[in-house]
């Protein structure tokens, strides 16, 4: 059986560059993975940890996803190499976190640009053939702040929101493609990206007031300490991606961890939204 043709988004580090060598590596060469990052220059580890499979089941590409003819030509160079792709994984994302009041419009957008405009632009390159092939994976990494807003988070959640909603909404229309689509929900994740939003988060703003600085003072050192508790590495996160891959009949949905899956449940259990608000006060300002 021919290997499948995957093409990954965001794999400098974290959860893509884990994912990237996870199905490159597979025993059985299920997996052709094109492994993308924005800058070739942060492509040293990835390089090293998949030196065994280079070139082999793992090439690695410059692809931006916040430019169509980056997107674009990376997509066509692949369907001219094999007239196929099968899998998406919309990884790559950026964060962003305080109070709302210190992050400027052009911040934002920027989120946007690559947390949803980014899954937006690969998925509208990809699926022509794939509905023409009548076969394809479509995974979007989100979190678990797509599900449940997480204060100082807004924006960031809002673009992974966005991301569910987008999903969810091709979802059943690409059935009769025979595509699935699967949205894989971490929560608090071991990676730099962690550490660059925590770092962010610290920074002193002289538009903010003193309440609401003490406020964010306060959640970061809860956030820090939940994050030695719960906090997952970047390789479970792949293993449920290849767990969804191989499924027979994937998901729509898969929480990677499960200290929080109970939250999606329980969100939709209550119309009101009031309980999800009354715990996220309870946990991180009462």
């Amino acid at each position: 059986m021919a290997a499948k043709i995957v093409l990954v988004t965001g794999c400098s580090t974290g959860i893509g560059l884990s994912t990237a060598l996870l199905l490159a590596s597979d025993k059985n060469k299920r997996f052709k993975v094109y492994a993308t990052l924005r800058n070739l220059e942060k492509k040293d580890e990835l390089e090293e940890k998949g030196k065994d499979v280079l070139g082999d089941t793992l090439i690695i590409k410059a692809m931006d996803v916040s430019l169509d003819d980056s997107v674009n030509t990376i997509v066509q160079e692949l369907l001219a190499a094999h007239q196929r792709i099968d899998i998406v994984i919309n990884n790559a994302g950026i964060g962003m976190f305080g109070a709302l009041e210190a992050q400027t419009m052009d911040m934002a957008r920027k989120v946007f640009e690559t947390n949803f405009f980014g899954v937006l632009r690969l998925t509208k390159a990809a699926l022509p053939s794939m509905k023409s092939n009548r076969d394809g994976h479509i995974i979007c990494v989100t979190s678990m702040g797509g599900i449940n807003g997480v204060p100082f988070n807004g924006v960031y959640c809002a673009s992974k929101f966005a991301v569910e909603g987008l999903v969810e909404s091709l979802a059943p229309m690409l059935k009769s493609f025979n595509i699935r689509c699967s949205l894989i929900e971490p929560g608090p994740v071991s990676t730099s990206f962690t550490a660059n939003v925590s770092q962010m988060a610290s920074a002193d703003n002289p538009t903010v007031d003193e309440e609401t600085k003490q406020l964010l003072d306060n959640f970061v050192k809860k956030m820090r300490t939940a994050f030695t508790t719960v906090a997952q590495v970047p390789d479970e996160v792949g293993q449920v991606i290849m767990e969804a891959l191989i499924a027979d009949k994937p998901h729509l949905r898969y929480q990677t961890n499960k200290n929080y899956a109970a939250t999606t449940s329980s969100k939709l259990a209550d119309t009101t939204g009031d309980t999800s608000v009354e715990a996220m006060y309870q946990r991180f300002f009462n």
